[in-house]
Formats: C-alpha cells, sequence, structure tokens
C-alpha cells in the first residue's frame, strides 16, 4: 500500500493521498502549459484509423491511448486520467521505497507533481514507468525492467537512454562499463539534437518560446548529487543502490553546462534526474547524524520556498493558475 508501514491508518492515508492525486493530475481543466498542445494533438485522432495512428504527431503509446480515448469520446481527459494513473502507481511505489516516503512525496510537490504531471503528460508518464522500473533493476529483473523502459519510450522518446543503465551494474567489467559510457553519450546526444530540433520548431517558430529557468531547474539535480558524494561510504553501508544513483548525479552534473547551449531540450531531459531528488532528500535523514526533525523541516521550506518562487516569478506559472478541475471548483 501507498506509503505504509502495516499500519491500517497508513494505508488508508496512502490510499487517499494516492486517489487524491489521481483526480488532482487526471481530471484537470485547462491546466499546464501544454495544455493546448495536447488538446490540438487527441483531436487529431478524431477521425483516423487505428492503422493510421502510427503516422501521427506523438510516440506510439500516447497515439493508441489518445485514439482509443477519442474512440470512447473521451478526449483529452481520458488520456489524462490513464496518464495520471500510470504516473501516481510508479511514484507511489518509488516513494515508499524510500527511508522517510512521505518526505519524499513533500520533495516531489513543487515540480514533480504540480509542473511536471500536471503540464508535461507524455514525459510525465515515461517517470512513472521508469519510477517502476528500478526496484526490477536493482533486482537484476532486467526483462521487466527494459519492457518499462520500452513502454516509457513509448510515451516519450528520450526515456530511451534508461535501457544503458544495466550496463553500469556492479562486477560487469571494464569493457562493460567503457560501453555504457559510449550508448548513454551517444544515446543522450541523439535524443538532445531531437528534442531540440522539435523545441525550436513547436516553440520558437509555433509558440515562440523557450525554456525559461531552465538553469534553475537543472541545478536543483546538483544538492542530491553533492549529497551522494558526501556521504559516499555511509550511502554504501545503508543501501544497495549507490552504483545507479551515482549514474544519475554524474548526469546531472553533465546537465550544467550542457543547458546554456539547449535550454529546453536539456531542461526536459533533466526531468527524469528529479526522481534522485526524492530518493537524496529522503535519505538525507539517516546519513546525518543530525537533528531529524530539523533536518525534515529544512527540507520541506526549502521546497516550499521553490514552489512559492514559481508561483511567483515563474515565466509560464500562469498557465497552472488558476486550478481548475472537472470536479474540484475552481481556485
Amino acid at each position: 500500500m501507498l506509503f505504509s508501514n502495516g499500519r491500517k491508518e497508513h494505508q488508508l492515508l496512502g490510499v487517499s493521498f494516492g486517489l487524491f492525486l489521481v483526480i488532482v493530475i487526471g481530471l484537470r481543466f485547462q491546466v499546464g502549459g501544454d495544455w493546448y498542445t495536447y488538446l490540438d494533438g487527441v483531436d487529431l485522432y478524431s477521425d483516423v484509423s487505428l492503422d493510421d495512428v502510427l503516422l501521427l504527431k506523438f510516440e506510439v503509446g500516447f497515439n493508441i491511448l489518445s485514439w482509443v480515448s477519442q474512440q470512447m469520446g473521451a478526449s483529452i481527459y481520458g488520456v489524462n486520467l490513464v496518464c495520471a494513473i500510470i504516473f501516481v502507481i510508479g511514484f507511489t511505489k518509488f516513494s515508499n521505497s524510500q527511508t522517510y516516503p512521505w518526505l519524499a512525496a513533500t520533495v516531489a510537490v513543487p515540480y514533480l507533481i504540480v509542473v511536471v504531471a500536471m503540464g508535461y503528460t507524455r514525459q510525465a508518464t515515461a517517470i512513472g514507468f521508469l519510477m517502476l522500473s528500478f526496484g526490477y533493476l536493482l533486482k537484476g529483473r532486467l526483462i521487466k525492467y527494459l519492457a518499462l523502459v520500452i513502454l516509457a519510450t513509448s510515451f516519450h522518446k528520450t526515456a530511451i537512454i534508461f535501457s544503458a543503465l544495466p550496463l553500469f551494474q556492479p562486477g560487469g567489467g571494464r569493457i562493460r562499463f567503457i560501453l555504457g559510457l559510449i550508448t548513454i553519450f551517444i544515446l543522450s546526444s541523439l535524443t538532445i539534437v531531437i528534442e531540440q530540433a522539435e523545441t525550436l520548431y513547436l516553440h520558437y517558430v509555433e509558440e515562440n518560446m523557450e525554456s525559461g529557468g531552465g538553469l534553475i531547474r537543472v541545478l536543483m539535480n546538483l544538492p542530491p548529487a553533492l549529497i551522494l558524494f558526501t556521504n559516499w561510504k555511509k550511502w554504501n553501508e545503508k543501501y544497495i543502490d549507490r552504483w545507479l544513483w551515482a549514474c544519475m548525479a554524474l548526469l546531472a552534473l553533465a546537465c550544467i553546462p550542457l543547458v546554456s547551449m539547449a535550454s529546453t531540450a536539456v531542461d526536459r531531459m533533466a526531468l527524469y534526474l528529479i526522481p534522485f531528488q526524492l530518493v537524496a532528500w529522503a535519505r538525507l535523514p539517516a546519513l546525518l547524524a543530525w537533528n531529524y526533525e530539523r533536518v525534515v523541516f529544512a527540507i520541506a521550506l526549502f521546497y516550499a520556498t521553490v514552489l512559492f518562487v514559481w508561483i511567483t516569478l515563474g515565466n509560464f506559472s500562469s498557465s497552472w493558475i488558476p486550478y481548475n478541475n472537472l470536479l474540484i471548483p475552481s481556485f
């Protein structure tokens, strides 16, 4: 159960929170910077056959889901609801595997939930699949891991870079490690180039937009990397997944110089590193010998400040405000 330690009241609270997220994310109305882009895209599926779905605007998984939703008369709302369910399942399972699940959830609210899940539907769905996949990767169940990566890629092509992660598993030897570096470099380069090309057309030509605040969002992955590297030995003593998050930390560091060259593309790529924020911050109280309550309060205050700054100063936060929902009155 979500955020459960076996006690019934915690199980009920976790399930209630998960259902709340599904409703808030899945039944939103005119919320998110890409709302009308997705709405126009889904409308394309009204008069096409299933055979033609592969040739349409988005990735195959999203295309098929959009076609089915349109045939059922659910339009963008059916798409958003299914995508929200996938994201929430992945998010809650991933958070529940952390040392302090509710702290991981707190860290997720400002950007992963509010901005990504309620704005970037395809990539949020891909992240949901990836968060589900990490558990299988750490258990060595590579077929299930790769299957989930393929599903993630079917919603957003950039998720393909995670197919290279198994090459970095401990015990693989230097050759496999070097092969992993080459593979992830090639895949990352290709996806950034493709994403940047689409961005130049969609955002500059069609919408005349660019990724404001990309550097700030990329820099938010820097503290988790520092938490890992400054607690290198302790992390390995307490957890078995240091190698996985070390890969994420290195990717986070690589994004910092790259964001100035392709801001929107790298910004979108860096979204996949947000789960690393959940892991690092949720484990920090266990890694430090400091007062637990003070550490948790400081983390919560920091992310509350992040949300406040984004709402008040974000270039495109007005696309999320006011929040509207099919079931909940506007506010």
